[in-house]
């Protein structure tokens, strides 16, 4: 089947290819930024989320402008302007961003295991203090079904209990003479159902709490979130790299077109201009040769 369109058939498909992350790109970090956005704040992955929303906020409009003018039926023109930028200059910025996408992901990966070591800890230890901690541990404990950073033990080292609900307790313990340096509870956010025995574990057992430590299972989340994003970075920035370089070619072979039109009138009038000259050139010379004779 022979291909009509003045474009190359890569464009099309590296546009559309382009277009679909574009809106995924903008609806998914719409998403966890209004959803879950102290949880990307306390893990550190706000900036990768940020970096991956402006990625699709520019390649949008870039990629809508390409297929619309490929549409059309046009020849693509790195000089073609989308809205204020030329063509090439919103590649390049695209290029770039995900370039800075990329070294943020390979970062978070370098250090994704003391960083959520440290800022799980140190939620924990703001937890009775700072709702926002609270909630995000709550969160995490909830729908990760773990407790605590490595184990449900974790909790018996910080001082973590709401003074309005362990108030009972607290007398209890302190009239029974049970009174501890350390508490064997966790918060109720580590229970396996919406209720469970969350005090006195070491008496009365574990069976109704999470006992696994939710560190490993954040590692993992963020390991894979990292390189899904680093992936998509690189296949932006080669495809971008492999559009601008197919347009370039195109719009050289363009110019060169032009240059050979332009020049072969010329060459035309001057082989006409030379015929002209070697015709005069023998009149006069027959003249000359009748006068002789």
């Amino acid at each position: 089947m022979e291909w009509n369109s003045p474009n190359h058939p890569f464009l099309i498909w590296a546009s559309t290819f382009l277009w679909i992350i574009s809106i995924f790109s903008i609806l998914w970090s719409l998403f966890l930024l209004f959803c879950v956005n102290d949880l990307l704040f306390l893990t550190g992955t706000d900036l990768v989320n940020a970096v991956v929303l402006l990625s699709g906020v520019i390649m949008l409009p870039t990629n809508i402008f390409i297929l619309n003018h490929i549409a059309k039926g046009k020849k693509l023109d790195l000089r073609l302007r989308v809205f204020c930028c030329p063509l090439w200059q919103c590649i390049l910025w695209i290029i770039i961003i995900s370039f800075i996408g990329v070294v943020l992901c390979i970062h978070r990966l370098y250090i994704c295991q003391d960083l959520v070591t440290r800022f799980f800890a140190n939620s924990m230890k703001k937890y009775r203090s700072h709702p926002k901690y609270k909630r995000f541990i709550d969160f995490l404990q909830v729908y990760l079904q773990c407790c605590g950073l490595h184990s449900y033990k974790d909790w018996f080292r910080h001082d973590w209990h709401d003074k309005v609900r362990d108030y009972d307790l607290e007398l209890s313990q302190d009239s029974m003479g049970l009174k501890k340096e350390t508490s064997d509870s966790v918060p109720l956010s580590c229970c396996k159902s919406g209720s469970c025995v969350s005090n006195f574990l070491e008496e009365l057992g574990t069976n109704s709490i999470n006992e696994r430590g939710c560190g490993s299972t954040m590692y993992r989340l963020i390991i894979v979130s990292m390189n899904v994003h680093l992936l998509i970075f690189v296949a932006v920035i080669l495809l971008e790299i492999l559009i601008l370089r197919y347009v370039a070619i195109h719009s050289s072979n363009v110019a060169q077109t032009k240059l050979i039109d332009h020049i072969m009138p010329v060459n035309e009038r001057f082989d006409v201009s030379s015929d002209s000259y070697n015709l005069h050139e023998h009149s006069e010379n027959g003249n000359q040769y009748e006068k002789s004779t």
